[in-house]
């Protein structure tokens, strides 16, 4: 049987404008709906900017980059700091210009 992919996910307000949203783990088809409910949460608070830790992430796949790209249609998102795996997933989504 294979192992269940597994994602960390942790939302803290900066500040008045500013939510961090810190993800873990990996971030693929069946993780990715708790990503978008985690972004969904953090765009009904109204900041001014999310700002998405992706620095412990060990995969991010196509629906996950797709899913930030759909969040960043909504409300200004920041990638940053992010690990090796996810600015690889970024770039070749064409979503580089999401990392901070």
């Amino acid at each position: 049987m294979a192992d269940r992919a597994e994602v960390d996910i942790r939302t803290a307000v900066v500040d008045d404008e500013v939510v961090r949203v810190h993800v873990a783990g990996e971030v693929d088809l069946l993780t990715v709906p708790s990503l978008a409910e985690a972004l969904a949460a953090a765009g009904r608070l109204s900041p001014r900017l999310i700002q998405v830790d992706l620095s412990a992430v060990d995969f991010l796949s196509v629906s996950g980059a797709a899913e930030l790209a759909e969040a960043a249609a909504r409300i200004p998102v920041q990638v940053g700091p992010a690990s090796h795996a996810s600015r690889v997933a970024l770039a070749a989504a064409g979503l580089d210009h999401l990392l901070a």
